[in-house]
Order: structure tokens, then sequence, then C-alpha cells
């Protein structure tokens, strides 16, 4: 009797070890990581500030790792599709994937049943960079300053045409809270991608949009475009006569969004070590910091633990800010 109840225990034992084996959790890093490629899952489109960004980073971290970081394009609904296919991918180190603030604690929020959990679902590696937005009025758009703009915008009847890169975008959510501040009426406008978009900017078929300085540089400077309010902290080198949202009376539209690698969850502590090693090697990189602050990019590399905390931050922050504003995708 003492034998066969030792056996079941045996057993019992010999298959829970065989459960855990299989599990997610379970997986254990290979000697000599990496092995073979990783794939960096991008989800914003080719040609987009982001995939400069994630292209010049993977290029890098591949040299240091000896294998070559992959990008895979994964756009839509204003990033969740490739955030999604993120948290679904195999914890084994050979996926990994650009992180946002508008990913991560923007979007999610303002969806009824969001696909991923920002908190439980992403093993953060580091920050890389962080950038701002910048209101830009097309043609249409009179006021050659914030104030000018809003006093116009206030006496048109019908609402304006605010052209975004996405419902619950960075740039849709940003637009509508600005509306609400100055209070200027916008109908959003929603295109695939920032090649989309410009035309009917220029054309003045569609009157504002919020993106990143960089993108709407050769714009502006050709006189095509005109720059309004930025989002940071101080004004954008590049375009020295456009003020901080805080410097034009709106000091509640000052914000920067942020931009980091992560892996699925349940990756192996060791390997998300190493990459969190790596990619903060990237970020501080004096090519790769130079050729990022030239499109626009500050800087930004931070320890697992600092990304961790920022993205716990930044969830309840915007979380709390999307519900008492009302904004409905």
């Amino acid at each position: 009797m003492n034998n066969e109840k030792h056996s079941l225990r045996r057993r019992d034992a010999l298959q829970l070890l065989g459960a855990l084996a299989l599990s997610p959790a379970a997986v254990v890093a290979a000697p000599g990581f990496p092995e073979k490629p990783i794939r960096l899952i991008l989800p914003f489109s080719a040609g987009s500030s982001t995939d400069f960004l994630s292209r010049l980073v993977a290029e890098q971290l591949g040299r240091q790792l000896k294998q070559p970081v992959i990008v895979d394009n994964k756009p839509g609904a204003a990033g969740v599709i490739g955030t999604q296919m993120l948290a679904r991918s195999s914890p084994d180190g050979y996926t990994i994937g650009l992180v946002s603030l508008a990913t991560l604690a923007m979007v999610p929020p303002t969806l009824k049943d969001p696909p991923y959990d920002a908190l439980r679902d992403f093993a953060p590696l580091s920050s890389i960079a962080s950038t701002d937005l910048v209101l830009v009025a097309g043609p249409r758009a009179h006021g050659k300053t914030l104030a000018e703009f809003i006093d116009w915008a206030r006496t048109q009847k019908e609402p304006l045409f605010l052209g975004t890169l996405g419902a619950g975008t960075t740039g849709h959510l940003t637009g509508f809270l600005f509306g609400q501040a100055a209070k200027v009426k916008f109908e959003p406008v929603h295109f695939k991608s920032f090649s989309d978009l410009m035309p009917a900017m220029i054309s003045g078929s569609v009157d504002v949009t919020v993106v990143a300085p960089s993108q709407i540089l050769p714009f502006v400077r050709e006189g095509k475009l005109r720059g309004l309010a930025i989002t940071g902290p101080s004004r954008f080198a590049a375009l020295p006569d456009v003020p901080t949202f805080k410097e034009a009376g709106f000091p509640d539209m000052q914000f920067t969004t942020w931009l980091g690698l992560a892996a699925p969850a349940r990756t192996p502590t060791d390997i998300v070590q190493t990459l969190s090693a790596e990619i903060i090697k990237v970020a501080n990189s004096p090519a790769v910091r130079a050729k990022l602050e030239e499109g626009g990019f500050r800087m930004i590399a931070s320890t697992r633990e600092e990304f961790t905390a920022t993205i716990r931050k930044d969830v309840a922050t915007w979380s709390e800010l999307v519900k008492t504003s009302g904004f409905k995708v």
C-alpha cells in the first residue's frame, strides 16, 4: 500500500513537472542567446517616424547581439493590432516590439474591450526616446498664432476637420483634448498613413492635425503648413517660432510621448536582462543618439524597472484623463 501511494505521488509529481515544462512561464533561456534572428514588431506603418527610429535601433542592436534584428511592420487600429501580436507572441526572447505612451496608456482606455493588458501582458525592456507633438494648421485655417486660430475657429458654424492617423491615436486624442480646452469643435477624419494625410492637409480639405514635429518640418519650412503650438516642455529647435502650449496659455496640454521596447510577459528573466542591457547601450550610442536627435527625438534610455514604473504611472494618468474627458472612438 505504501509503495502504491509512493508511486502515485511520484506519478503526480512527474505529470505536474511535465505540465510546467509546457507552460509559457517555464521557458528557459537558451545558452548563448541569441542563436537566431530576433523579430521586432512595429505596430505602425513603414515610412513613419517610429519606423525610422525602430530600424535605426534594430540595426545597432543586431550588431551588438551579432544576430539580425528584423523590423516587422504590423500597423492598424492605432497600433493595437501589432501590440496585440506582441502580447501573444512566444515568450522566448526572439520577438520584441515597440511600445509607446499611445499603445499602452492612451489607446486602451478608449476601447470597450482592450485586447491586451498594458501592466500584465508585457515585460518592459527599456525606454528609448521621447518626442513632442505639434498642432499644425493647413491653408484653409486662419490665424498665424494659436490665439488667432482659436478666435477664427470659434466663429465657424461647422466643425473644423481634424486629420488623424486613426481613431484613438495620439493625434486624435490630443486634438480632442485641445478642442475641449479651447472650446473649438473638431470633426475627426481618419487616414491610414501619414502619406495619405499630408495631401489632404496641404490642399486644405483638412484643417488641422497633430503629429510629431519632425514629420511636418519640410512642409512648414516650405510655407505649406503652419505650426501653432507644441506639447513639449520647451520649443522644438528646428521650429523655434512655434510656442509650447504652456506658453500659449494651455499648461494642461504639456506632455511628451515616450517610445520603448518590450517583450511578451513571462519571457525568462535572464533574457530580459540581456536585452534590456543591450538596448540601453543602443540608446546611449553616440551615432544612434545623433541620428535620432536630428529626427526630433530625445533619448531617454532607462532600466527596465524605471520603464515599468513610467508605464504604470502613465496608464493610471491617461485612464483617468480619458474617463473624465468623455473621449470616445
